[in-house]
């Protein structure tokens, strides 16, 4: 490193969350030309990091984080030299890494990954696709007679497993299957949505699960497992949208109906520290709270553009959506401000269809679009840290899901694709 007295100085005060990686917290002289490679350095001195071991760090000044050398950073904040800086630094995060693409007859609509069951998808050729921890596609479920538009994992220990899809023929079926075997059954199907499903999410205790509709409406359902039929109230509808029903399923009425969006509801999901506790989003340019035990919209929050995807953060409690432009939005749900956004996210050039918080930080998210690219963002920095392609140029991305260290993706493009992503958290035991 080049000799620390170079240049004008200035007095800067370390500090970390990540308890590995800790330094004495006492001010020290620091050239103020010195940039995020340069302040690195001197961390991984302190630290006697040398060769392999040294590793690359981001720094943030007052939550925010730092792009520019720290005399940029002072002029741009009209400060001098006099000043002390508290500088918070935190591991670098890699970039993902692509790790394989896998065909499928049609469009991708919905994926999500899960540990140990592996991988689900849902496509326009009307099936459900279960993919193993090998990324081998071991069972292709067919039930649905329109585009499979969600998939959801409701039980698995690796080898047997329960599962839910949701689509256009405006039918959720629950599947078991076994890994053993290669086998799959229906074990009923939910009725009850007279539009197409857009949207499933199961609660934090796993006992039920809600479904969003073009019908303008969610249901509320149980996980139960039914021995016999429910009774099922039919509509009236022409013979030509008229579906054909498996006389062999049993069939399963939703436990309740919230209603207060004026259009199709394209996302929902479930808080992840509340099991009654529901988010919404839909063509009405809404975002709604609902407590489900009570059947009642809690708050709601007007957008200037439809709603297309939603996702809630544990760590952060922010609830991240994605709407016809190009901007992902930050809300806190608990605000009582119905049209106050906490913080959008500018970098994508198409509609988001599909966010997706990192399950172990409080400021990593991904977010996909139209514009065929995934973005992995930090909040606190005012760009994306990744621009990850998500396959063929200018194809729509319609679905992404972030669990652990793994990225999938699936698009217009009839791919699931897999990144491998590096495991973040925000505080580390030493």
């Amino acid at each position: 490193m080049d000799s620390i007295a170079d240049g004008p100085q200035v007095q800067v005060k370390f500090v970390t969350q990540q308890r590995q990686f800790a330094i004495p917290e006492t001010a020290i002289q620091t050239p103020a030309r010195l940039r995020r490679y340069g302040l690195s350095q001197i961390i991984n001195l302190v630290l006697q990091n040398e060769g392999e071991k040294q590793r690359p760090f981001d720094f943030l000044i007052d939550g925010e984080f730092l792009r520019t050398s720290l005399a940029e950073y002072l002029e741009e904040k009209n400060m001098s030299t006099e000043n002390v800086l508290t500088i918070e630094y935190v591991e670098s995060m890699l970039p993902p890494t692509p790790l394989s693409s896998y065909e499928h007859d049609d469009w991708v609509s919905a994926v999500q990954a899960h540990h140990p069951g592996g991988f689900l998808t849902g496509s326009y050729d009307n099936h459900v696709r279960l993919w193993n921890k090998q990324a081998e596609c071991t069972q292709i479920m067919t039930g649905h007679n329109g585009a499979v538009k969600a998939v959801q994992w409701l039980t698995s220990d690796g080898d047997n497993g329960t599962l839910l899809s949701g689509g256009l023929d405006r039918s959720i079926l629950a599947w078991e299957y076994s890994h053993a075997d290669n086998s799959h059954s229906i074990l009923y199907e939910c009725r009850g949505h007279t539009g197409g499903v857009e949207s499933i999410s199961l609660n934090a205790t796993g006992d039920k699960f809600a479904s969003g509709s073009a019908d303008a409406t969610i249901k509320i359902w149980t996980t139960i497992i039914p021995t016999v039929s429910d009774h099922i109230e039919e509509v009236t509808e022409t013979r030509k949208k008229r579906k054909t029903v498996k006389e062999d399923r049993i069939l399963k009425a939703p436990i309740s109906s919230l209603t207060a969006h004026t259009g199709p509801v394209s996302a929902v999901t479930f808080s992840s520290t509340s099991a009654d506790t529901l988010y919404s989003g839909g063509w009405d340019h809404s975002v709604r709270v609902w407590d489900i035990e009570n059947s009642v919209n809690i708050t709601t929050k007007n957008c200037e553009k439809v709603v297309h995807a939603l996702d809630y953060s544990q760590h952060s409690g922010l609830l991240a959506s994605g709407h016809a432009d190009p901007v992902v939005r930050l809300w806190g749900p608990r605000s009582e401000d119905s049209s106050v956004v906490k913080q959008t996210l500018s970098g994508h050039q198409n509609w988001v269809t599909s966010v997706s918080w990192s399950p172990s930080s409080s400021y990593l998210l991904a977010s996909g679009s139209y514009d065929g690219l995934i973005k992995v963002w930090d909040i606190r920095a005012k760009g994306a840290l990744y621009t990850l392609s998500h396959g063929k140029a200018s194809k729509k991305v319609f679905s992404i899901d972030w669990n652990n260290d793994i990225l999938l993706s699936g698009g217009e493009d009839n791919q699931m694709k897999i990144h491998k992503v590096q495991e973040m958290t925000d505080r580390a035991e030493a």
